[in-house]
């Protein structure tokens, strides 16, 4: 299974033929109003021809984007023109643990509000002493962020929710996390994990700010590696999430920003993004 800590980026078609024609048309509307977006680490298979990709997505109804590393292999400024060209926002991208000092200059230019950490290194997620490091390292760079005028955030998988000792890492990163640090829920992983996911919102509801959205299969048990165990992935309302409940709770709690994160499916990918899509947009919630 491919995941982020094994992702080796993709190159990205020239510049002159990624900054195509602005599109007008707006995105399509939703049942709740609310503009769901897809983060593009869902199509990473399909980012060689960035343009083509990024109007598939915009022509399905998503309004917006949410960034990843494989796509700043070229200026920030470039980026930015390509994604409001073609008719869509980025208002969150992803960035790598290692790399996330050198790149707030750069996200503070691709026009982000939030600059988010999906993960921190493999090598702290078996002691607490490592997830406190980890919430160390982090806080420095919301720091820095919040002076380039960004939030910063961070996207928990499974590996938080495991028990070790006493504690887990999940409640270390939030005891230890700066109260400016932001959590973006990845609602699948939360479930994958064991949690239940509302009470997980409610709990850390003066952090909770962005929402990932997959489904999760009809399986037993529970996982704490983002790996081929954990890989249970569907379509949004396909699984066993109930979007209704969780959306509505998201809501509720003042999120706005909700990005499909579609890790794996059985379906292409062009009929995985819509069929998200016709689900989400349909959801009054």
């Amino acid at each position: 299974m491919l995941t982020r800590r094994h992702f080796v980026a993709l190159s990205a078609a020239a510049a002159g033929a990624a900054l195509a024609a602005p599109t007008k048309a707006h995105a399509a509307a939703t049942r709740s109003g609310f503009d769901f977006g897809v983060q593009l680490f869902t199509v990473r298979n399909d980012i060689a021809d960035l343009a083509a990709t990024l109007r598939l997505i915009h022509s399905i109804g998503y309004a917006n984007i949410e960034t990843f590393p494989a796509v700043y292999n070229r200026p920030a400024k470039e980026l930015k023109s390509l994604i409001e060209g073609i008719g869509l926002k980025a208002p969150s991208g992803h960035f790598d643990y290692d790399s996330l000092e050198q790149k707030v200059d750069y996200a503070a230019e691709l026009g982000l509000e939030y600059m988010i950490c999906p993960m921190i290194p493999h090598t702290y997620w078996d002691s607490l002493d490592g997830f406190r490091q980890g919430a160390q390292h982090l806080n420095k760079v919301a720091a820095q962020a919040r002076a380039a005028g960004l939030k910063f955030g961070y996207h928990p998988h499974n590996y938080e929710y495991k028990k070790l000792g006493e504690s887990r890492g999940f409640d270390v990163l939030m005891q230890e996390f700066d109260p400016s640090i932001r959590l973006e829920l990845d609602i699948y992983w939360a479930v994958e994990g064991g949690q239940n996911e509302l009470e997980l919102m409610r709990k850390n509801r003066d952090r909770l700010a962005l929402i990932h959205i997959k489904d999760r299969k009809h399986v037993q048990g529970f996982t704490y590696a983002p790996d081929a165990h954990g890989a249970h992935f569907t379509e949004a309302g396909a699984g066993t999430i109930d979007w209704m409940a969780d959306l509505a709770e998201a809501r509720h709690l003042g999120v706005t920003q909700y990005y499909v994160d579609q890790d794996g499916s059985d379906l292409p990918i062009e009929q995985s993004l819509r069929a998200n899509w016709k689900y989400l947009s349909q959801l009054n919630f």
